[in-house]
C-alpha cells in the first residue's frame, strides 16, 4: 500500500482469485513420414512442412486445410493398373490419420521425420542427381516442330494440294551424327526429317528421297535441299527425241539431242567455261594435319607460269572427294574442304580444270530418274518451251524450284498450281502451335520445389519482333527475367534455313553495355572516328533510322571519355538510348532505357572494336549475318552451349546431374546378386573358389533349377540359387549338393560357421575405378574389395558374403568422397586408392535382428523406422511440455515406434497416452495373435515379429481399417487412424475418463471394415469373433470388430499394464494424465508462498474442489486429501518442501455384465411379494 503524506485515498488490489486452468482437450502429436517437396492441397507451391529444411519442425494444425496446405494431399501409392498397394511402404499413413482426426478436432501438433517417401519408388537404373537451379531442358519428347510438307499433285489426286505434316527424328546422341552436325547415314530412311538439337543452333535436315541427284542429308532450306526435289519431272519414259526438235530452257534452246540422256547431259555440261584449261601434278613438302585446308609445295613449275586456278579439283591420297581450289599463292593451295585424314610430305597431288563441264543454267541440272527426264533447281525458277516439251512429258511453263516458309498459322504459303505452282517437297515450317504447328516446350528447374517448370518459348524472326510481340506497350522494359524466344533463321541466311536459336531475358530493366575502362590512348589523338546506332521501337518489329556518331580523339582519358558521351548524347536526341560515365572506372555506359534493341555499326576507324568486345563486353553481340561491322546491344542472351545461362541441352528426358549426396535408391533388380566366398584367406570371386559353377552367378527364381542358367549344363558342387517364391522372407538361399543331389537351404541368421551367409557391403567394381557398376559376371571372377568390406579374418573359409552394395533388391544412399583417395585399401592388397572413384553406394537398411539381410519391402520400411526412430529419440521441440501441450501421441502404421514413444511420454512427465498400432500382416488366428503379443520369437524392439513394450499409458489395437483416401482410392489404414478419430469424438460427448469403447463411445466413423494384409497383398476383411477377442484381451490388445447393429465398434479399452491394477484401463489411465497435468497447473501459483498453514490449506482446498468436480464428473467414486503436519514435516519445511498427499479412488468402466435369469412357477413370484 502506499503511503500517504495528505488526506486521500490509496487503492491497492491482491489477487487471490487462483483457480485451476481448464485442461487443453484432446491434442494429439502425430509423428509422420512423408515425401519430400510435395506441392500444397491447392498445387499452387511447396507445401512448407514437407521441405527438408523444415523436417523435425513441430507444426500445430487447427483444421484439414491447414494441413493441406503444410503437407499436402496424403499420398497413398497404387500399382500401374490403379490398385492400391495396401500397407506399401511409401504410404503417409500419419498425414491421413491427421486430415481425419482434423475433421472432427481443431487441434494436433504433426512433425515429419528427415526422410524422403518419394525416393523409396523402387527403380532399376540408378538415381541420377538433380540439376542446378535454372536449368532449361528442351524437352523433345513433348516439343512439335511443325514440319508441314508440300504435295503438288493435282486436288483430283489423293493427298495432292495438301500439306502433311511430318515427325522428326529428335537427335541429342551425338554419336549420331558427324562433326559437323549433319545426321549420320544410318540414321533415318528416305524421305524423314531430323531435328539436331546437341548444340544452341538447332536445325533441321532432310535425307533425299530416291530421285535426289545430290545425296545423304541435307539441311532443309540450303541448296543441297531444294536439289533434292525434282523441280520438274517428265512423265513419258525413254521418250524419242529428233535432231530438229528444240527445247528451251531459260532462253537457252537447245537441238541436236535424239535421247533424255543427251539432252540431260548437255543441260549439265555445255556452260561456259569460267576456268582455262589447267592440268598441273605438284608435290606436298610438309605434312597437312587433321582440320586443315592448307597443302604445302615448293613452287609452281617453270612449266606452268600460272599458279593453280580458283575452282580447280584437287585430287591425291588423303585429299577429300570433290575437293576444289579456293585459294593459290604459288607455295601453298588453300582447299574448300579440311583435312580430314593427314597428308603425307612427298604425296603427289594432281590440280586440273574439271569446270569444262559447267551447267547450262547455273543452278539447274538435269537427269533421267526411272526412265523419266527430270529437272532439279538450287533456287532458280525453271521457264521450258520447244518442241520436245511434250515429247518428254512435261508442259510449257514456268516451274518453280522446293521453297521454305517459315511463318504462323495465318500465314500459308501459297504454293498451290494456281499461285506460285511450288513442286512437291517444298516446306511449310508453321511458327504458332495451331493445328500441329511449332511448339517449343522449354522447362527451368526449381530446386526449391525439385519440379521442372514450363516457359513460354515461341518463334519469332529476331529480338526486335520478339519484343513487339511480348512487350508491345513497353518495347522490354515489361519483360521478366528468364523470358524465351526461339528464333528462326537463326543465322539469317537469304534464302531462310530451317536453323533455330533459343534466346533468353539475361535481365530487367534498361539494356546497357559498358566500354571497356577508357584512357589517353583509347583513341588515337586527333583521328576522326564515326559509327552510327539505330533502336528498337516500342510496338515495331524495325529498327529506326540510322543516326551517325561522330567524335574525335583526345590524349586524355577524361577527353575521350567526354567526346564519346557528348556525341551520342547530342546525336540521340529523340532517343531511348543515353550515354553515362562510371567515375570510378572510366567506362562509358550507352542505355536503351526501354529494355530494347542497339544496333551499332562501325564507319570509320573502327571506334566500336576499340571499347567493346563480343567476348567479354555483357549484352553485347556480333550480327548473326556475319557483318563484321555490325553489332547488337541486346537483353536477349543465346542459351549457351557450355551450360552458362542455365541452358544445359536438349533430351527427350529430363536432365540430371551427379547423383546427389544422400541421394536414396531402392534397387528393384532382384536378379542381380553378387556373392563372394571366404577362401581361407580373403573374400573371392565366386568361380575363382567353386570351379565350374554357373557362370552368370545364382540362379534367381522361383523354382528349382535343374540346370546352370544356359539350360544345358549341369549343375556343380556349390551352383547357388535364390528362391523368389516368398518374397517376405526373401532371400532363401540354396546351395546344391552334387552328392547327394539336392538344393540345401541355408541359414541366413548364421554369421559363424562355414555354411553361414553374411551381408554386407562390399564392392561396386572389378577395381574401385568405376562410375558404373561392373556386371555380375565380371564379379564372379574378381577377387577386388572395397576398404570397407568385412575382415574376413574373422569368418571361417567356406562362408557366404553376400555384397549388399552391388546386389539388387535393397536400399542404399549415395555417399560423396566417400573413398579416402589418400589411404589404402586395407581390404585388397593395401593398394593406394588414388585411382578409385571417390563416391560410393553404402547400403542404408540395416540387416536384422539375426544378421539377415532386409531386403524389398523390408528394406524399404528400416529406412522409414530409423528416420522416424531418430526423430523421436533427438527432437527437442516436442519435449517441450510448457508450450506444447498435447495428452495423446501416434505414429500410425509404425508399431516400431512404440517403445520410442513410451521414453518421449516418460521425458514429459508421463503427460501424454500412446495410441499403439498392430502389424498390417498379422492375421486373426489365436495363435498368430497371441504368439506376436507374447513376443515368442524374441524380437528386440516392437514390429512385425512380437510386442514388447509394456506401459499404462499405451493402448493397442488391432486390426488394420478399409476406407478412401483424399482422391478416393481404397486404402488400408493402422487402427490408430480409426482411434485417434473416435477419442476425440468420445472425449467431445464425454470426459477423458470415460472408456472410448462400446456402442456408445466407441463407434468408428472414419473406416467401413477392418481386416488384415494377406500375403498377396490383398485387404482380408474380418468381424473378431468371441474368441479371437479373448485372445487379444489375454496380451492386452483391444479389438476393434463389427457389432452388429452398431457397426464399427472399439470394444476394448486395455492398456499395456500387464500386472492387474486400475492402470490397466484406458479411462484410468487417461484420468491420471489429466489429473497429473491439472494438480501440477493448479500447484504452480504456490511456488515461493509461505511453507505454512495457510498456503497448506489453500492449496489443499484447491485440489478437493478439483477432485469434487471431478467426482460430479464422474471420473471418481470418492477421494481423501493431505496437506498439513502430519506429511509436511519440519525437516520437509526445511528443505523447502510441500507435500501434498492425494489418494483417489477411480471409477471403473463397465466391462462385463452378468444377468442371471431366474424361471419361477406360476404365482411363485406374486407369493415372495414381488
Amino acid at each position: 500500500m502506499a503511503q500517504l503524506s495528505s488526506p486521500g485515498v490509496s487503492v491497492s488490489v491482491i489477487d487471490e482469485s487462483f483457480y485451476t486452468p481448464a485442461a487443453p482437450g484432446t491434442v494429439p502429436l502425430i509423428v509422420v513420414a512423408s515425401a519430400e517437396a510435395k506441392q500444397n492441397g491447392a498445387g499452387t507451391g511447396t507445401a512448407p512442412g514437407t521441405l527438408k529444411a523444415n523436417a523435425g519442425k513441430v507444426w500445430l494444425l487447427t483444421s484439414q486445410k491447414d494441413l493441406s496446405d503444410t503437407f499436402g494431399t496424403p499420398i497413398f501409392k497404387t500399382d500401374v493398373n490403379n490398385n492400391p498397394i495396401h500397407a506399401g511402404e511409401q504410404n503417409e499413413y500419419g498425414l491421413q490419420a491427421a486430415y481425419s482426426y482434423l475433421g472432427v478436432s481443431n487441434r494436433a501438433y504433426v512433425v515429419r521425420a528427415d526422410i524422403d517417401l518419394g525416393q523409396l519408388d523402387a527403380k532399376s537404373k540408378i538415381p541420377a542427381g538433380a540439376p542446378a537451379d535454372g536449368t532449361f531442358w528442351l524437352d523433345t519428347s513433348s516439343s512439335k516442330f511443325g514440319i508441314f510438307e508440300w504435295n503438288s499433285s493435282p486436288a483430283t489426286v489423293t493427298g495432292g494440294q495438301t500439306f502433311t505434316v511430318k515427325t522428326p527424328i529428335v537427335i541429342t546422341d551425338a554419336a549420331q551424327v558427324e562433326s559437323d552436325y549433319t545426321p549420320k547415314s544410318s540414321i533415318g530412311k528416305i524421305g524423314s526429317y531430323a531435328i539436331v538439337a546437341l548444340t544452341t543452333l538447332v536445325k533441321v535436315w532432310f535425307k533425299k528421297p530416291p530421285t535426289a541427284t545430290v545425296s545423304g542429308w541435307v539441311e532443309v532450306g540450303s541448296p543441297e535441299w531444294v536439289a533434292s526435289w525434282p523441280t520438274a519431272q517428265g512423265t513419258i519414259s525413254n521418250p524419242t527425241l529428233l535432231t530438229g526438235d528444240t527445247f528451251v530452257l531459260n532462253s537457252q534452246s537447245i537441238t541436236n539431242v535424239t535421247s533424255i540422256s543427251q539432252l540431260a547431259n548437255y543441260i549439265n555440261t555445255s556452260g561456259p567455261d569460267n576456268v582455262i584449261n589447267y592440268s598441273q601434278t605438284f608435290t606436298t613438302n610438309a605434312v597437312t594435319t587433321v582440320g586443315s585446308p592448307v597443302l604445302h609445295f615448293l613452287s609452281v613449275p617453270t612449266s606452268r607460269a600460272t599458279v593453280p586456278p580458283v575452282g580447280a579439283y584437287v585430287t591425291g591420297t588423303n585429299i577429300p572427294a570433290n575437293a576444289k581450289v579456293l585459294s593459290s599463292n604459288g607455295t601453298t593451295i588453300t582447299l574448300d574442304k579440311n583435312i580430314v585424314t593427314q597428308v603425307a610430305s612427298g604425296v603427289v597431288i594432281t590440280v586440273s580444270d574439271a569446270d569444262d563441264n559447267t551447267p547450262l543454267i547455273p543452278g539447274v541440272s538435269a537427269a533421267v530418274i526411272n526412265d523419266k527426264f527430270t529437272l532439279y533447281s538450287e533456287g532458280v525458277d525453271v521457264s521450258i518451251s520447244g518442241t520436245s516439251v511434250a515429247k518428254v512429258g512435261m508442259s510449257t511453263k514456268t516451274y518453280s524450284a522446293p521453297m521454305l516458309t517459315v511463318a504462323p498459322h495465318t500465314q500459308v504459303p501459297q504454293y498451290k498450281i494456281s499461285v506460285n505452282n511450288n513442286p512437291t517437297g517444298s516446306i511449310w515450317i508453321k511458327t504458332t502451335s495451331y493445328n500441329l504447328g511449332a511448339d517449343w516446350i522449354v522447362k527451368r528447374y526449381n530446386s526449391a520445389t525439385k519440379a521442372w517448370v514450363e516457359v513460354s518459348a515461341p518463334i519469332y524472326t529476331d529480338g526486335a519482333t520478339a519484343l513487339m510481340k511480348l512487350d508491345s506497350t513497353g518495347g522490354g522494359i515489361n519483360l521478366p527475367l528468364n523470358a524465351l524466344y526461339v528464333k528462326s533463321n537463326a543465322v539469317e541466311m537469304d534464302p531462310v534455313e530451317a536453323s533455330f536459336k533459343l534466346y533468353r531475358r539475361r535481365s530487367t530493366g534498361a539494356t546497357t553495355i559498358t566500354t571497356a575502362p577508357i584512357t589517353s590512348s583509347t583513341f588515337g589523338n586527333g583521328t576522326s572516328y564515326q559509327f552510327s546506332v539505330s533502336e528498337s521501337i516500342v510496338g515495331s518489329a524495325t529498327f529506326s533510322n540510322a543516326v551517325t556518331i561522330t567524335f574525335v580523339g583526345t590524349n586524355s582519358a577524361s577527353g575521350n571519355i567526354e567526346a564519346l558521351m557528348s556525341a551520342i548524347n547530342s546525336a540521340l536526341t529523340d532517343s531511348n538510348i543515353v550515354a553515362t560515365k562510371n567515375s570510378a572506372t572510366n567506362q562509358v555506359i550507352i542505355s536503351h532505357l526501354n529494355g530494347g534493341e542497339i544496333k551499332l555499326t562501325n564507319i570509320t576507324a573502327t571506334p566500336l572494336n576499340l571499347i567493346f568486345s563480343t567476348a567479354t563486353t555483357a549484352n553485347y553481340y556480333a550480327d548473326p549475318a556475319g557483318d563484321a561491322t555490325v553489332f547488337y546491344g541486346s537483353l536477349w542472351s543465346p542459351l549457351t552451349d557450355d551450360k552458362t545461362g542455365g541452358f544445359a541441352t536438349a533430351s527427350a528426358n529430363a536432365l540430371t546431374s551427379t547423383t546427389a549426396d544422400g541421394q536414396i535408391w531402392y534397387n528393384s533388380i532382384i536378379d542381380e546378386v553378387d556373392i563372394m566366398v571366404h577362401d581361407g584367406i580373403k573374400w573371392s570371386g565366386y568361380r575363382n573358389v567353386v570351379s565350374g559353377s554357373d557362370l552368370n552367378g545364382p540362379q534367381v527364381r522361383a523354382t528349382a533349377p535343374k540346370f546352370q542358367s544356359d539350360g544345358t549344363t549341369s549343375l556343380v558342387d556349390g551352383d547357388l540359387w535364390i528362391s523368389t517364391a516368398d518374397l517376405e522372407n526373401f532371400p532363401l538361399i540354396h546351395k546344391w549338393d552334387d552328392t547327394n543331389k539336392k538344393w540345401v537351404l541355408l541359414d541366413n541368421s548364421d554369421q559363424t560357421t562355414e555354411n553361414g551367409v553374411l551381408f554386407h557391403d562390399a564392392r561396386w567394381d572389378i577395381d574401385g575405378t568405376h562410375t558404373d557398376p561392373s556386371s555380375i559376371q565380371d564379379l564372379l571372377t574378381s577377387n577386388f574389395v572395397d576398404f570397407d568390406a568385412p575382415d574376413p579374418a574373422l569368418y571361417p573359409q567356406g562362408m557366404l558374403l553376400w555384397n549388399l552394395r552391388r546386389s539388387g533388391f535393397n536400399v542404399k544412399h549415395y555417399v560423396h568422397n566417400y573413398i579416402d583417395v589418400t589411404a589404402r585399401n586395407k581390404r585388397y592388397n593395401n593398394e593406394v586408392m588414388t585411382s578409385y572413384y571417390t563416391h560410393r553406394w553404402v547400403s542404408l537398411a540395416a540387416n536384422n535382428e539375426d544378421g539377415s539381410g532386409a531386403f524389398g519391402r523390408d528394406a524399404q520400411r528400416k529406412v522409414v523406422i530409423q528416420s522416424l526412430q531418430e526423430l523421436v529419440n533427438s527432437n527437442q521441440a516436442i519435449r517441450d511440455e510448457e508450450s506444447r501441450v498435447f495428452n495423446l501421441m501416434a505414429a500410425p502404421g509404425y508399431p516400431e515406434l512404440i517403445g520410442e514413444l513410451k521414453s518421449l511420454n516418460y521425458d514429459r512427465g508421463l503427460t501424454a497416452f500412446i495410441v499403439g498400432d498392430t502389424p498390417a500382416r498379422l492375421t486373426p488366428d489365436a495363435t498368430s495373435l497371441s504368439d506376436w503379443g507374447n513376443n515368442m520369437k524374441g524380437a528386440l524392439e516392437d514390429n512385425d515379429n512380437g510386442l514388447v513394450t509394456a506401459d499404462p499409458y499405451l493402448g493397442v489395437f488391432y486390426p488394420w481399417g478399409y476406407t478412401s483416401d483424399n482422391i478416393g482410392n481404397n486404402i488400408a489404414v493402422p487402427p490408430s487412424h480409426m482411434m485417434l478419430r473416435t477419442i476425440a469424438l468420445s472425449d467431445q460427448v464425454s470426459y477423458p475418463w470415460f472408456a472410448p469403447a462400446g456402442t456408445r463411445r466407441g463407434g468408428i466413423t472414419n473406416a467401413s471394415a477392418v481386416g488384415y494384409i494377406s500375403a498377396e497383398g490383398e485387404f482380408v476383411s474380418v468381424a473378431l469373433n468371441n474368441g479371437q477377442r479373448d485372445t487379444l484381451a489375454s496380451i492386452h490388445v483391444n479389438p476393434i470388430t463389427f457389432i452388429s447393429g452398431s457397426g464399427l465398434i472399439n470394444y476394448g479399452q486395455m492398456t499395456r499394464q500387464l500386472a492387474a491394477s486400475s492402470l490397466d484401463r484406458i479411462n484410468v489411465a487417461r484420468l491420471v494424465i489429466y489429473l497429473r497435468r491439472q494438480l501440477s497447473q493448479l500447484s504452480k501459483p504456490y511456488i515461493f508462498e509461505p511453507n505454512d498453514k495457510i498456503t497448506r490449506d489453500e492449496i489443499k482446498q484447491a485440489a478437493e474442489s478439483l477432485l469434487l468436480e471431478l467426482v460430479g464428473q464422474r471420473a471418481l467414486y470418492d477421494f481423501v486429501v493431505v496437506c498439513d503436519t502430519s506429511n509436511n514435516t519440519p525437516a520437509r519445511i526445511d528443505r523447502s518442501e510441500l507435500y501434498l498427499d492425494i489418494a483417489i479412488e477411480p471409477v471403473k468402466a463397465v466391462e462385463f455384465i452378468y444377468i442371471p435369469l431366474r424361471l419361477k412357477n406360476t404365482g411363485e413370484i406374486k407369493g415372495l411379494g414381488a
